[in-house]
């Protein structure tokens, strides 16, 4: 087994904004959620430093906005172009930082070029209009301009793809930016720094600076020079925004938690369902909002969708995300293993019974000081249980199940959340119907990652407000203008 090493850093653990690395304040630890060794001592932004890096943006700002929606797209161009020549720097950093295995992280490498991409030609797209005026001497100009200044506060799961979506989108509008990552992952967000200067971004246009939430997201929200706040986090986490934000009437773009149904049709192919839904919660090692939270299945289909699940866990290999071949990694931190922990330990002391479960990250020794959390498969699984109320975030599939497909559509609907579903089965048209009745802002129908740069992505209800994405993503960094003007005439 051949290991992948850490790349030598190209930048400096500290905040980057104004085009140079800056001085912050504490130093926290960043550490590789496999072995639990440290990679890095970082320092953190307090609140001077924010106060700072706003206040660089804004001078940046003034000059931005007056390049070219052409010179934008071009630069943001360039960005994904050398992200994906330095791909294999990027994912094992964002491998030894995050935990997910490297081959997750090179197709998170190419998900964060694809924003840059799409926003950098999308740039050029940002129409005007002109509207009839009822006075037949006038005209109305409808204009659109960027709002100023971006907060983006972004997680821990896809630390580099989630700061693309935002920033890809707020540059390409012509507003710059403040970038508070998560501190657990910060070392991903700063090694983009440099290379956004590289392809072009003038200084003080993207800011970034690690820092705990109440800190960094504290000014942020409050600062008068924000004027728009694009977060990806929990619905705790969103509410807790909203009200800080209120009194400066911020907009808001809120990306928030999920408790996903995946339904599978009684005339689904079981052995494809088996592994669609296993790739799906191993991404990430179920770290992801929008897996699957809930898995409805049809009660004479249970036992044998179980089964294909149970030899599908039974082979992956779970592991240190540098190892080759490793088909899942650690969680984030051992208070999250906890935390998934316990919902199983509830759920089982309620009657549930565990399947299956994979261990196999116990054979190596290196591992011991890792935050591994044994894939899981569970049946049995109630509505009213807390495993299915609450977002798990690891690597646990619950079974629910079902004898009515119009049964299986209204529970999966009880839920506060509305972020993500997937429809499984032959028949399309029955496919079709089942998703247009189920309450979620994107849903994948025989298709277990449909996430993409080219379509909007938001969710509804607690799941939040907003886009990121599609045409619809570089709105949020947008304001309406309009312009009443008499119409010129001929004067000579």
């Amino acid at each position: 087994m051949s290991m992948k090493t850490l790349p030598n850093f190209w930048f400096e653990p500290r905040p980057w904004f104004d085009g140079q690395w800056q001085a912050g304040g504490e130093t926290i630890a960043v550490r590789n959620p496999a072995t639990g060794k440290n990679i890095a001592e970082v320092m953190l932004a307090d609140e001077s430093t924010v106060h700072n890096a706003i206040e660089g943006a804004v001078k940046a700002q003034r000059n931005w906005r007056n390049f070219s929606a052409v010179e934008r797209g071009h630069i943001l161009k360039r960005a994904a172009a050398l992200l994906l020549a330095r791909k294999d720097e990027f994912a094992r950093l964002l491998t030894a930082e995050q935990g997910k295995p490297y081959a997750q992280a090179v197709g998170e490498v190419d998900y964060a070029a694809s924003f840059f991409q799409w926003f950098g030609e999308e740039a050029r797209r940002v129409y005007g209009r002109i509207a009839a005026h009822p006075e037949s001497d006038r005209e109305f100009f409808i204009e659109h301009r960027p709002v100023g200044v971006a907060g983006l506060i972004t997680p821990w799961n896809f630390p580099l793809a989630q700061g693309a979506k935002k920033i890809a989108a707020a540059l390409a509008a012509g507003c710059s930016a403040v970038w508070k990552p998560s501190e657990l992952t910060p070392l991903i967000a700063l090694a983009l720094g440099p290379l956004m200067a590289e392809a072009g971004v003038p200084a003080g246009v993207l800011q970034i600076v690690p820092g705990p939430g109440p800190v960094v997201g504290g000014v942020l929200a409050k600062h008068p020079a924000v004027r728009v706040l694009s977060l990806t986090g929990s619905t705790a986490t969103g509410r807790t925004l909203m009200a800080a934000a209120a009194p400066g009437i911020k907009r808001l773009s809120l990306e928030l938690g999920g408790n996903a149904p995946f339904i599978m049709l009684p005339d689904a192919d079981l052995e494809f369902v088996a592994e669609q839904l296993t790739r799906l919660k191993l991404l990430t090692s179920g770290q992801v909002c929008v897996t699957a939270n809930r898995v409805f299945v049809h009660a004479d289909m249970e036992n044998a969708l179980a089964g294909a699940i149970a030899a599908k866990l039974n082979a992956v290999r779970i592991g240190n995300g540098l190892d080759d071949g490793m088909d899942a990694g650690p969680l984030i931190h051992r208070k999250a293993c906890m935390q998934v922990g316990a919902l199983v330990d509830q759920a089982v002391a309620a009657g549930v019974r565990i399947v299956a479960q994979n261990r196999s990250y116990e054979n190596d020794d290196t591992l011991r000081c890792g935050s591994f959390f044994p894939p899981t498969l569970l049946t049995g699984v109630c509505d009213d249980m807390p495993i299915a109320r609450e977002e798990i975030f690891g690597p646990v599939i619950p079974l629910l199940r079902y004898t009515n497909v119009n049964d299986a559509v209204r529970r999966a609907n009880e839920t506060p959340y509305g972020l993500a579903a997937y429809v499984y089965g032959r028949d399309l048209a029955q496919c079709r119907a089942v998703a247009s009745r189920i309450e979620a802002g994107i849903i994948g129908v025989n298709e277990w990652r449909p996430l993409k740069a080219e379509i909007p992505f938001g969710g509804i209800k607690q799941s939040g407000i907003g886009a990121e994405g599609g045409e619809e993503g570089i709105r949020e960094f947008l304001d309406t203008h309009v312009i009443s003007m008499p119409k010129p005439e001929i004067t000579l």
